[in-house]
């Protein structure tokens, strides 16, 4: 699928103008149309579950691993697999993590993930390193952002132009040879009409050699490049308008691998790899170009449009199994039967040319775009007693996704491999486009000390999958109205009581069969907020019943083809999310601050069946869901000087299943629990100068993270890193 097949949408990107990145506002860094919540004083009286993590949260450890940036919000979960966050596997409120594909996710308010419904699988996210803020929202608050509601959405906020000149240089050397480098210009000019002429330089770049040791030696690390312009113009007419233009380009260039260990191999050194994957190598360019406009027509009338492209290319040449054996899965649970093929992985046992000794690396190429024009017009008016802010949006969007895997045969010599001369074709060559329909209908009501929130989203979808090696063509039409309705009260001064209800959908893909069904669930959430001056505090809790609960295979999931659906019948998934935070004065010289989050969540399957899928297998009504942590956590203690600032979060991760069961975890395949700590102390030299020591996983924790895509895989060991920024 070409972007030249759809000529309208194409001229349309180029013609029209979209959603403004900076807004009308005071605070040109912060403007209230990046931040879909509204910012942090909005997110107090939200009909609604939301958080942000804003720049001087982002900048107290200044990670670049967007896994340890949202292990700090309740009712997100993580599950690691590169130890550097290159390929996050993010999940909300017990929606899947697997590829963070059951998520929403943004850059500045548009959709930025290569195929949001084609393929969900969020092979690529915005380096965090750029951002000013991470938002999510969730429950009502949802309702807003689509295509996936099961859970929730992620907004990444980019820098907004600055008013007057801003530069930065910001250079960090840590272990393993970590490299981050990363240059900021940015300025605003006044012109002759009264109007503004801005524009915004972010150059970043970060790599590492890998904490992994290849048998044999090689290289496991990894090396990134984002640039990333921005423009605006307000014209000096009456009329209150903006314009924006942002251009990006990224690459990646990493030796990372899906091949894990056996847990006696992982126990002797878990930081090895296997001989077998010294040929993995993922390669990906990323390209975007955003246009915007805001238009205030009047103090009760905005309108907040944008035209968005995206192209992504990627390419990941990585051991898949043997070409005609035994599934990796199985040999490395179960080493002592398979001795002969963990030999041949560990480079310790020569291939005989069979196709059961042969290794398959197969090449998984595939080229994602998407396209789409959005806007959404915001009516402020007042009724009686009430105040209403009514917000309509719609969005024409268009995504596609072209795979060619090609099979390539090698044979282990002497620890090396050998490639066999033969030609084996494709083993997976599909393409699959979505064009969609989206639109919402928001009210917010204000009166006395209430606010109300009153939502209808409706998403109508249509697909198509052509299969190249057998032929079939595939169309998928669906078509969902999804209401959404919550309520806070402002009990006193200080506490705030809240309620939602909202119907979550997350759409089959076009390669789905015609058996099944999108992802849907009756969402409810319920608690309190309370807040004084230097106190917050959150309880929330949360209930999910999924009509049907969507599975998708991967590469690395047996018995079953890449992108290939299954129905999960009806599921329920209930928890409960805690949030606090305590500003204090110690001394004159001295503040304070402790927060923390916290996240209980419980599964169950609710029918019986058995599924070719393998994370579910034979299921019984009771089960609980793979990969979802019963609880999660964070606290961070803080403490700043005149000229200082000293931080330290110490994070829990409870196991996790490798399988839906209910047996004990002790009895099956799971993750290890696991603690650790980071801290980072900053010196604020003047007002130029920033120097930055932080250390990573302090007590070097070693645990099993995951069992997937093939095996054990760790956490990152205990690194540091020095970082130095100046700016003028």
């Amino acid at each position: 699928m070409s972007m030249k097949a759809h000529p309208t949408l194409a001229i349309a990107a180029l013609i029209t103008l979209l959603p403004a990145e900076a807004a009308l506002a005071d605070s040109p860094r912060q403007p209230e149309e990046v931040l879909v919540t509204g910012g942090r004083d909005a997110i107090s009286n939200l009909a609604g579950s939301a958080q942000i993590i804003d720049e001087a949260m982002l900048e107290q450890f200044d990670y670049s691993d967007l896994n340890q940036v949202m292990s700090a919000l309740p009712g997100v979960y993580i599950r690691e697999e590169d130890g550097y966050g290159l390929r996050p596997n993010i999940g909300i409120r017990g929606a899947t993590s697997e590829r963070s594909q059951k998520v929403t996710i943004m850059e500045d308010g548009v959709l930025i993930t290569p195929a949001p419904y084609s393929a969900p699988a969020a092979y690529y996210i915005p380096n965090v390193s750029r951002m000013s803020a991470v938002e999510v929202v969730k429950g009502p608050s949802a309702i807003y952002h689509g295509p996936h509601t099961v859970g929730g959405a992620i907004n990444f906020a980019t820098r907004a132009i600055a008013p007057e000149a801003e530069r930065e240089i910001d250079v960090t050397y840590g272990s393993d040879n970590f490299q981050k480098y990363q240059l900021y210009s940015s300025d605003t000019s006044i012109r002759d009409n009264g109007g503004e002429l801005g524009y915004a330089i972010d150059a970043l770049r970060f790599s590492g050699d890998g904490f992994k040791e290849l048998d044999g030696g090689g290289d496991t690390g990894f090396e990134r490049n984002d640039i990333n312009l921005k423009f605006s113009w307000r014209p000096g007419a009456a009329q209150n308008q903006l314009f924006t233009l942002k251009l990006g380009f990224a690459d990646e260039d990493a030796d990372e691998t899906y091949l894990g260990l056996t847990a006696d191999d992982f126990n002797a050194n878990p930081y090895r790899r296997y001989a077998a994957s010294q040929l993995d190598h993922f390669t990906s360019e990323h390209s975007q170009v955003h246009l915007g406009h805001l238009f205030e027509v009047s103090e009760q009338v905005s309108i907040n449009s944008a035209v968005y492209w995206n192209q992504f290319d990627r390419s990941w040449n990585k051991l898949d199994g043997f070409i005609d054996g035994v599934a990796i899965r199985d040999v490395l649970a179960f080493p002592d039967v398979f001795t002969r093929e963990l030999g041949i992985l560990r480079g310790e046992i020569d291939s005989n040319g069979s196709d059961s000794d042969m290794l398959d690396v197969t090449n998984n190429a595939r080229e994602y775009g998407s396209m789409g024009i959005q806007s959404a017009l915001t009516y402020r008016l007042s009724w009686g007693e009430t105040q209403h802010e009514i917000q309509t949006g719609l969005r024409f969007h268009h995504d596609y996704v072209e795979r060619n895997h090609s099979i390539r045969g090698y044979l282990m010599d002497s620890g090396k491999m050998v490639y066999d001369g033969q030609q084996r074709g494709s083993k997976l060559r599909n393409e699959a486009d979505t064009d969609a329909i989206a639109l919402y209908v928001v009210d917010t009501i204000d009166w006395r000390d209430f606010r109300f929130t009153l939502g209808l989203r409706h998403e109508n979808i249509r697909g198509n999958n052509d299969d190249f090696l057998t032929g079939d063509d595939n169309d998928k039409s669906q078509s969902v109205t999804l209401p959404g309705a919550g309520v806070f009260w402002q009990l006193t001064d200080e506490l705030g009581l809240l309620a939602g209800i909202n119907r979550g959908f997350s759409p089959a893909a076009p390669s789905a069969g015609g058996d099944v069904d999108p992802e849907e669930s009756t969402n409810l959430e319920y608690g309190l907020r309370y807040q004084r001056e230097n106190l917050r505090l959150e309880a929330i809790g949360f209930f999910s019943d999924y009509d049907n609960l969507l599975g998708r295979c991967r590469v690395s999931d047996p018995g079953c083809t890449a992108g290939e659906e299954f129905n999960g019948d009806n599921v329920e998934i209930a928890g409960l999310e805690l949030t606090g935070r305590w500003d204090t004065k110690l001394t004159q010289a001295l503040t304070g601050v402790v927060s923390f989050s916290y996240t209980y969540t419980e599964s169950a399957f609710q029918t019986d069946f058995s599924s070719s899928f393998s994370q579910w297998g034979d299921v019984e009504a009771g089960d609980e869901l793979p990969y979802l942590p019963e609880q999660i956590g964070q606290v961070q203690f803080g403490v700043r000087g005149q000229q200082w600032e000293a931080t330290t979060a110490v994070s829990y991760q409870s196991e996790m299943r490798d399988q839906a069961g209910s047996a004990p975890l002790s009895q099956v395949a799971h993750t290890d629990a696991y603690t650790t700590v980071d801290s980072s102390v900053s010196w604020f030299v003047d007002s130029h100068w920033t120097v930055q020591l932080s250390v990573d996983n302090l007590l070097d924790e070693e645990a099993v993270v995951s069992l997937r895509p093939f095996g054990a895989r760790p956490n990152k060991p205990r690194s540091a890193r020095l970082r130095v920024k100046y700016q003028f």
